[in-house]
C-alpha cells in the first residue's frame, strides 16, 4: 500500500509541473497534460479536458499533439466523433513526421476513414512509418503484405494517349466524340485508358449505370453461342463494383495457344495454356499470360443449374477465392471450360509435400487465409461441400509468403451430377450426417475444416493406408478420426475436435474461427506474449528435433485419395448398418487419450 501510496504522490507531482509548464505555452507539456487527463494519471480522469489540451497541443504544431487530437475525434473521447477532422490532424501529424500518426493515416487509407479508400496510399504511409523503428508498426507491414494490401489496384502501364493527346471532360470513353453520354466521361474519367492505335477501348471498366448506350454500343459485339452464357457473362460485365480481374470474358478457343495437359479431377479435366491476347491489365496484376482451362465432363450441353453454379462464383468473388477470367468452348469436342489463373504453386496437398517442416507460424497463416476465403462463401449464404486439399489454392504474395485460394464452389463434380441428391466429395472430408442423410450444410462445410486442419498440422492424408470404402465411412460416422500427432498445439487441437464434432451443432461457423484464428496470426506475427503463442513456438522447437524424412514418410496421395466423387454406396451402406455397426474395432482407434498423448 505504501509503494502504491508514494506512487500516486508521485503522479500527482509530476501532472503539477506538467500543468504549470502547459500554461506557460509548453506544447509538449499540454499533450502531456491532455494524456494525464485522458488516462486519470495524478489527477481525475477527464475526457473532455484531456481533448481540450490535445488541442492546444496540436494547434501549437506539436506532432505527437496532432495524433491525439485526430485519435479523440476518431472514437468521439471527449469531443464529438468526427471522421474527417481525425483523417486531417493525422495527415498534420504524419507530414511533420510523427511516425505513430502515420501509421494512423495509413489505416485511414486502408478503411476509408475520413477519406476515400486508397490502398496504395495505405501502404505508403504504413511503409514510412515502419522506417522508425516501431516493431509493432514493421509487424503491420508483414500483414498488409501477406493480405496484399496495396497491390490489389491493377498496375497499369502509361497509355501512349496520355503522351500525345489531351482528353476533354466532354469526349466520350466509347467513341471519343462529343455526345449525350458525356457523363459517363466525367464520372469515370480516372479510368480512361487502353490503346488509341488499335482503338480497344478500356469501357468493360467504366460502366455508366444510367447509360444503355454501353450495352447496347459494345454487349452486341460477341456471342458465346449460349443465350445463358451469354448472360452471366454480361452480369460481370456491367457490375459497377467489379475489378478488371473480376469480369468475366467469353474468350474464343483460338487465343489459347501451348494447351498442355495436366490432371484428371472429379469435374473434368485441368489444361494449362498460354491466353494470348489477355488484357494489359490483368497480365499487369498477375505478371503472367498463363491460365488453367477446368474442362467440364458432359457439358457439351450445359444445364442451367451449372450456370446457377457460375452466378454463385461471381457473387462470392474475393482475394481468397480463386478467381474466373472467362468462360471458352473447345470447338472439337464441344466440351465447355472455365478460364482460371494459373496457380503454379499448385494445391495445398502438393505444397504440403515439398515443405516438410514448415513452422506454424506460416501453417496457422495458410489456414487462415482458406477460412477467409470460405468465411466469404458462408456469408453469402453458400455451402462448398467439396472441401478437401486438393481444391486450396497456393497462392505467392508480393513478399513471397504463401496463402490460400479457395477453388471450385460447387464445381467439382460432373456437370450432369449437379441435380443428384447423392453424397459426393472426398470420403474423408465428408461429414457424418451427410454420409447418412445427404444434408449439406454450413456446418457440413466445418467438418472438412477440421480434417484440412489436421491436414495442415501433419502433411499426411487421413486415414492413410485404409480402404475408402462402406466401412471406413461407417466408422467415419460412429466417431473415428485421424489420429492427433504428439507435440501439436493444445489450442490448435481444441479448434480441431470442435470442428469435426459429430454432432454438427456443436461446430463452430466460420466466422467464429476465422476470428480465433486471427488472434493466433495476430500473436505470432508481433510476439504478442500469450499462451497460444507459446503453444506454436514450442511446437516448432519440438519439429527441428524429429527428422524430417521421418515426419512425412510414406505420404503418398493416390487417384482414389484426391478425386471427388459419387459416394452413394457409402450412403447406403450407413443407412443399412447403422444399427448393426459393431465399433470395437476401431476402439484402439478412437481412444481420445491416445490420440493426444
Amino acid at each position: 500500500m505504501g509503494n502504491k501510496a508514494s506512487k500516486n504522490i508521485e503522479q500527482e507531482q509530476l501532472f503539477q509541473l506538467h500543468l504549470k509548464s502547459a500554461r506557460g505555452g509548453s506544447h509538449m507539456a499540454q499533450y502531456n497534460i491532455g494524456y494525464c487527463y485522458q488516462h486519470g494519471i495524478g489527477t481525475t480522469k477527464d475526457e473532455e479536458k484531456a481533448f481540450q489540451w490535445y488541442l492546444k497541443s496540436a494547434e501549437g504544431e506539436n506532432t505527437t499533439g496532432q495524433n491525439n487530437l485526430g485519435y479523440c475525434y476518431k472514437h468521439g473521447i471527449g469531443t464529438t466523433k468526427d471522421e474527417e477532422k481525425a483523417f486531417q490532424w493525422y495527415l498534420k501529424s504524419a507530414e511533420g513526421g510523427y511516425s505513430s500518426a502515420q501509421y494512423n493515416l495509413g489505416l485511414c487509407y486502408k478503411d476509408g476513414i475520413g477519406t476515400t479508400k486508397n490502398e496504395e496510399k495505405a501502404l505508403q504511409w504504413i511503409l514510412k512509418s515502419a522506417e522508425g523503428g516501431n516493431k509493432f508498426i514493421q509487424g503491420s507491414v508483414e500483414y498488409f503484405y501477406r493480405n496484399e494490401i496495396g497491390f490489389s489496384k491493377i498496375k497499369k502501364n502509361e497509355n501512349r494517349l496520355m503522351e500525345g493527346i489531351k482528353k476533354k471532360d466532354n469526349i466520350c470513353c466509347i467513341c471519343w466524340k462529343e455526345n449525350s453520354c458525356s457523363e459517363i466521361c466525367i464520372k469515370y474519367y480516372q479510368n480512361f485508358s487502353r490503346c488509341h492505335d488499335c482503338g480497344n477501348l478500356n469501357i468493360q471498366k467504366n460502366v455508366c449505370s444510367n447509360c444503355k448506350l454501353i450495352e447496347i454500343g459494345y454487349l452486341s459485339k460477341w456471342t458465346s453461342g449460349n443465350y445463358e452464357i451469354d448472360k452471366i457473362i454480361h452480369m460481370s460485365q456491367l457490375d459497377e463494383n467489379a475489378n478488371e480481374w473480376e469480369i468475366w470474358k467469353w474468350i474464343d478457343y483460338s487465343k489459347f495457344k501451348n494447351i498442355e495437359y495436366l490432371a484428371e479431377g472429379g469435374f473434368g479435366s485441368i489444361w494449362k495454356a498460354k491466353w494470348t491476347d489477355m488484357s494489359e491489365e490483368l497480365f499487369g496484376f498477375y505478371n503472367s499470360d498463363q491460365v488453367a482451362l477446368k474442362k467440364l465432363k458432359n457439358s457439351q450441353q450445359i444445364s442451367s443449374e451449372f450456370l446457377n453454379e457460375l452466378i454463385v462464383n461471381f457473387h462470392c468473388r474475393d482475394r481468397y477465392v480463386l478467381p474466373i477470367l472467362g468462360i471458352t468452348q473447345d470447338p472439337k469436342t464441344n466440351v465447355y471450360a472455365l478460364v482460371l489463373r494459373y496457380m503454379k504453386d499448385g494445391n495445398l496437398k502438393n505444397y504440403l509435400q515439398q515443405n516438410k517442416t514448415l513452422p506454424w507460424k506460416e501453417r496457422v497463416w495458410l489456414l487462415n487465409s482458406f477460412l477467409r476465403g470460405l468465411e466469404t462463401i458462408h456469408s453469402k449464404g453458400f455451402i462448398h461441400r467439396d472441401l478437401h486439399p486438393g481444391n486450396l489454392m497456393i497462392t505467392e504474395a508480393h513478399d513471397g509468403s504463401k496463402f490460400i485460394r479457395l477453388g471450385d464452389l460447387g464445381l467439382c463434380r460432373p456437370v450432369n451430377e449437379i441435380l443428384s441428391s447423392g453424397t459426393y466429395g472426398v470420403l474423408p472430408y465428408i461429414a457424418p450426417e451427410v454420409m447418412n442423410k445427404n444434408q449439406y450444410t454450413q456446418a457440413s462445410d466445418i467438418y472438412s475444416v477440421g480434417i484440412i486442419m489436421w491436414v495442415i498440422s501433419t502433411g499426411k492424408i487421413p486415414f492413410e493406408g485404409e480402404l475408402y470404402d462402406p466401412e471406413l465411412a461407417i466408422a467415419i460416422f460412429n466417431g473415428y478420426r485421424p489420429k492427433i500427432h504428439k507435440g501439436t498445439p493444445q489450442c490448435y487441437v481444441e479448434l480441431m475436435e470442435k470442428c469435426w464434432h459429430n454432432n454438427p451443432s456443436e461446430r463452430p461457423n466460420a466466422k467464429t474461427i476465422y476470428y480465433k484464428l486471427e488472434t493466433w496470426v495476430d500473436g505470432l506475427i508481433y510476439d504478442r506474449k500469450t499462451e497460444d503463442r507459446l503453444m506454436f513456438l514450442k511446437a516448432d522447437q519440438e519439429m527441428q528435433n524429429i527428422d524430417s524424412e521421418s515426419l512425412y514418410n510414406e505420404t503418398i496421395y493416390s487417384k482414389t485419395h484426391l478425386i471427388s466423387q459419387p459416394l452413394m454406396k457409402h450412403s447406403f451402406a450407413i443407412h443399412e448398418s447403422i444399427s448393426k455397426f459393431n465399433i470395437n474395432k476401431y476402439i484402439d482407434k478412437i481412444n481420445l487419450d491416445e490420440m493426444i498423448n
